[in-house]
């Protein structure tokens, strides 16, 4: 009997201006029987900004981290759920929790599709790049293939860029289980299926979707198998007869981006002089500000929008 695929939520990360502890209980119904588990640990110093940092657990397994707190953060709390704690999640349709917090936003949603009768394999996704596949307009993004002399490292394709709207990871997921695995290395060299399905028989397409240039929606979490189809052309054809989604551009982004490129240009050029006047002036920023701030706008600025859209 064929496996039907289908796409599952492999990462979210998202922000909201609420309370850690709101956010952890509007967590809870997604996890079924394990939501009443859900407690915070380990607490550290935050990252990217944030003062504070929690781990969410539930019976001692990992769940994912909240980071909060810190006067530039504005009362925003950012959450990163890996893979991990996806896995655990029962109920994803209870994600509308996590939706009504104040000013919720995802941040990041992995989507994921593991075919295990060799539905997809490493020579198709490199061929369909070939044949302009994963092109959405614009030049072709990036191939870049990891293969190993080892065969049971298993082969991995990476499509376009990390740090841009859209991310794809393909690789051999039979292999990567069997390395993972905890038995001993050699039985794991000897494991020929899993699961009853043959070792190089199991792939796995994972898409990275990131509110950078584009806006993320809760609804991907809810319809990942139409954000995954139209992620690529290719994601389409592996998911055929599903109506594709696109995410829609953010066209105050492009502006947003010239504004934080101007001001990285002077921090560069002048930062270090910036910072030397302000100690002379003991502190006084507005006392700098008037030596240095100019009386009329940049054009190219101004052309670009930067004064028609809000800046963080």
């Amino acid at each position: 009997m064929t496996c039907t695929p289908k796409a599952t939520v492999d990462w979210l990360r998202f922000r909201a201006q609420a309370e850690p502890r709101d956010i952890l209980e509007a967590l809870r119904p997604m996890f079924g029987e394990l939501g009443p588990l859900l407690a915070f640990a380990d607490p550290s110093r935050g990252v990217l900004g944030f003062k504070h940092s929690l781990q969410v657990k539930a019976g001692g397994a990992d769940i994912g981290r909240m980071d909060y707190g810190g006067e530039s953060q504005r009362g925003w709390v950012r959450v990163d759920m890996p893979g991990g704690g996806c896995s655990w999640v029962q109920d994803w349709p209870a994600a509308q929790a996590l939706e009504d917090l104040p000013s919720s936003e995802p941040r990041r949603v992995d989507l994921a599709l593991t075919t295990w009768e060799g539905q997809i394999n490493h020579d198709m996704v490199v061929d369909a790049h070939t044949a302009g596949r994963f092109t959405c307009g614009g030049r072709p993004p990036n191939l870049q293939r990891i293969e190993h002399s080892d065969p049971r490292r298993g082969r991995t394709c990476y499509v376009g860029d990390r740090k841009s709207d859209k991310f794809l990871r393909a690789y051999e997921k039979g292999y990567e289980i069997a390395g993972r695995s905890s038995i001993p290395q050699d039985m794991r060299d000897g494991t020929t299926h899993i699961n009853g399905h043959p070792i190089e028989d199991i792939y796995r397409v994972e898409v990275e979707l990131k509110a950078t240039g584009s806006v993320v929606p809760w609804d991907v979490v809810h319809r990942p198998d139409q954000y995954f189809a139209g992620a690529y052309p290719f994601c389409a054809d592996v998911l055929p007869g599903i109506e594709a989604d696109v995410l829609q551009r953010r066209p105050e982004r492009a502006a947003q981006r010239d504004l934080e490129a101007a001001l990285l240009n002077v921090r560069t050029q002048y930062g270090a002089t910036l910072f030397t006047a302000l100690k002379a002036y003991h502190g006084d920023i507005g006392a700098v500000w008037e030596k240095v701030c100019g009386e009329r706008d940049n054009p190219a600025l101004v052309s670009a929008g930067v004064l028609l859209v809000d800046h963080e």
